[in-house]
């Protein structure tokens, strides 16, 4: 902990060292307007660790999904077991729990609305106005359950002014065909609507060479529409309404790491192991071999009604939300048929949920106080399954060890659970100004939750055999989170703050459990305390940007879920966790900007079955390093030469913290060109992701007799963007 704090202040006085630099140059970063607080203001105002990315950045040569919004933000890591179970971790804290009753730790909101289902927060990113990642727990103003952060996207509003469009082509390896554009403007003296889409076709990463199926592609076909209406000089009210299918193939799950410490049954089964990827031929990292026709499908609708009204003394601002998720997916979990491979779990599993929310909120501003004040309700349901069926196909002959089930046995099991959740929630916020240059911030936010379940467990479906059935398990808890931050304007240009913040996740029933009485039990909440001291440093009239945060953090009764033996366990442990997060820009000349992301961790369970163990899934350093060269050309157009260097250390896929789950460091690059017309209605642009053709996991499971079945980022991949306005 003490290194974190030394980089720190090293950071504080190379701040006001900077300060008394004089650059010539006339070049300045833009300013970055941010809602964090449920007010628009500069994000260098903002007493929190806030990561922002702009519009110009969301496109295909740089943002395209929740994986590259991590890599530009600091101690921010992203995980993907399927189509259905993104995994968000920031700072540490995450979860992969997959029940129908489960929420996620790191929250994901889309105009303000809460995304409820992991699986619903992963889509197309196009056309977005911004997105706002705050580190650490919101459990203030952020509806529900936000212990490790939230990702905040807001999409564009249509413009009431003038009528404009933009189209969008990109083509590149692989197949790749993307078609995005959207049209706005006025549809009469008080109205304005917006339409936008996007199509995604791409081939996959990756082969099944039994049966020939590309794996890892991409089917994407997403439309957003908006309507935004001027009922009086004082309200106005903005519907919206969202639709995205995918129909994939599915993922390409590689049997390695063989040779790495801590193997099951001390590494006895790894020769077996070995045979079996060479006689299936499945060596390559891009390679699968199995007779199974895999599919990875979901299906995601929404509406919202935002109103929002000036009483003269206070803003008035309705959100109304419903949103819709059905998706599902059949793959093989080792990657390869069994025989030849030692075991086949094929993984059938998927879900429909439907949730609904309400948000009241009024808000003021003054020269002294500005506050908030806010109810929030929310309902969902949930019907989940899981169908699989694990063939234990070994037949070894001494000296092997014994075999935990007689060889040749299935496992035939599947699961259904009907979940019901309903929450509620006051909360408000005050800020008032105790000087001209010191703002104290109070917070509160009290929360009821309750939970209802249905579980049903089938130990042979051929049999139908039901070895428990459990009706309305219900079970509530209601909790109190607070924040206080203390802000400091130091100069004109530099701030400090300090704050300190509660959050709060609810308990939840487990799934995939071969008991009755693991079934009937529930894991406790998850509480959250975050101290954190930072400062925000804009200076060198506007060229020289410096936010550095350190925070210390700690969760009672995380939430975890792992495999042991053949079936998914859960628990609840204690996690402590300390760091630093910097976020930095500087323009050199007129043409030369820098921007780096960088990050340090320190994390570890504090309690239970991994006392003492490295946190999973938390890099101890990260770092985003940008450089962007603009070239001025003749008439008014430019040419933006960038290059991205992307680094982060190793980490255990795994709270165990055995050898075999952990995931190597990797370094890879990123960069483009892009040419803009004088009048900058159009850009073209040539691209290329991973240049070094790095091999990054994305996933991992630690296999039941030896190495472990690894999920990777795409390769080396290049393509060409035009994009034309009108």
């Amino acid at each position: 902990m003490l290194k974190h704090r030394t980089k720190l202040g090293v950071l504080c006085a190379a701040i006001t060292a900077l300060n008394g630099i004089q650059i010539a140059q006339a070049a300045v970063l833009e300013e970055v307007i941010v809602t964090a607080e449920r007010r628009s203001e500069s994000a260098q105002d903002v007493p929190l660790s806030l990561t922002t990315i702009g519009a110009g950045s969301i496109n295909p040569a740089e943002i395209t999904d929740l994986n590259d919004i991590a890599t530009r933000t600091p101690n921010f890591t992203v995980t993907k077991f399927n189509i259905g179970e993104p995994q968000l971790y920031l700072r540490g804290i995450g979860s992969t729990l997959d029940s129908a009753a489960a929420d996620p730790t790191v929250s994901v909101f889309v105009d303000e609305v809460y995304v409820g289902r992991p699986g619903g927060s992963s889509f197309e990113l196009f056309d977005l106005e911004r997105i706002e990642i705050l580190r650490g727990p919101q459990g203030t103003l952020y509806g529900r359950n936000v212990t490790g952060g939230a990702v905040s996207i807001y999409t564009k509003r249509p413009n009431m002014e003038k009528s404009e469009a933009k189209v969008g082509l990109t083509v590149g390896d692989y197949d790749l065909i993307q078609v995005q554009g959207y049209v706005t403007g006025p549809l009469s003296d008080s109205m304005a609507g917006k339409l936008t889409v996007s199509m995604l076709d791409r081939g996959g990463y990756a082969t099944n060479n039994d049966n020939g199926q590309e794996l890892d592609d991409a089917n994407n076909i997403s439309v957003r529409g908006q309507l935004l209406m001027g009922l009086d000089e004082k309200s106005e009210l903005l519907l919206s309404a969202e639709y995205s299918t995918d129909d994939n193939n599915g993922l390409c799950r590689n049997s390695t790491s063989f040779f790495k410490p801590d193997q099951n049954y001390g590494g006895a089964y790894i020769p077996l192991q070995i045979a079996a990827v060479e006689a299936e031929g499945v060596a390559d990292p891009r390679v699968c071999g199995m007779k199974l026709e895999q599919f990875a499908e979901r299906d995601m609708h929404a509406f919202s009604a935002r109103y929002e009204r000036d009483l003269d003394w206070a803003t008035l601002t309705s959100i109304t939300a419903y949103r819709y998720g059905d998706y599902a997916w059949m793959q093989q979990l080792g990657g390869m048929d069994s025989p030849p491979g030692t075991i086949g779990v094929e993984d059938n599993e998927g879900e429909e949920s439907k949730q609904w929310s309400q948000e009241i909120r009024l808000a003021n501003s003054t020269d002294k106080l500005d506050w908030v004040l806010g109810l929030y309700l929310f309902g969902e349901t949930v019907d989940r399954f899981a169908n699989v069926p694990i063939l234990f196909n070994l037949n070894a002959p001494a000296p092997y060890p014994a075999f935990p089930v007689p060889p040749g046995t299935l496992l035939d099991r599947a699961w259904r659970q009907d979940a019901t959740s309903d929450s509620q929630a006051i909360f408000g916020q005050l800020t008032y100004s105790l000087s001209d240059t010191v703002d104290l911030t109070l917070g509160g936010r009290y929360t009821q939750d309750e939970k209802e379940i249905d579980q049903l467990y089938l130990s042979n479906v051929a049999a139908g055999t039901v070895a428990y059935d459990l009706k309305g398990l219900n079970k509530d808890w209601s909790r109190f989170n607070a924040r206080v931050s203390l802000k400091w304007d130091i100069t004109d240009d530099i701030m400090a703050y300090a704050t300190w913040s509660e959050g709060y996740k609810s308990g939840v029933f487990i799934s995939q459990s071969t008991a009755a009485g693991g079934a009937e039990g529930t894991l406790e909440p998850e509480d959250a305390e975050n101290k954190e001291i930072g400062i925000k440093a804009q200076f060198l009239d506007n060229r020289v940007r410096l936010n550095a945060t350190y925070f210390d953090l700690s969760v009672e009764n995380l939430q975890l879920f792992r495999l042991l033996n053949f079936t998914l366990q859960s628990e609840n442990t204690d996690a402590v966790v300390d760091g630093y997060e910097i976020d930095a820009a500087v323009v050199l000349g007129d043409n030369l900007t820098l921007t780096a992301a960088l990050s340090g961790l320190d994390g570890k369970y504090a309690g239970g079955s991994f006392n003492g163990n490295d946190l999973a899934r938390a890099p101890d350093s990260k770092q985003t390093l940008t450089a962007n060269y603009a070239v001025p050309m003749d008439g008014g157009a430019s040419l933006d030469l960038n290059l991205t260097y992307i680094k982060s250390s190793d980490y255990f896929m795994e709270a165990t913290n055995v050898g075999v789950s952990r995931v190597p460091s990797y370094t890879t690059y990123n960069a483009f060109v892009r040419y803009q017309n004088a009048a900058g209605d159009l850009d073209f642009t040539v691209w290329g992701r991973n240049l070094n053709d790095e091999l990054m996991i994305r996933h991992s499971i630690v296999g039941s007799f030896g190495g472990s079945v690894e999920l990777y980022h795409p390769p080396r991949t290049w393509g060409v963007s035009l994009t034309k306005s009108f």
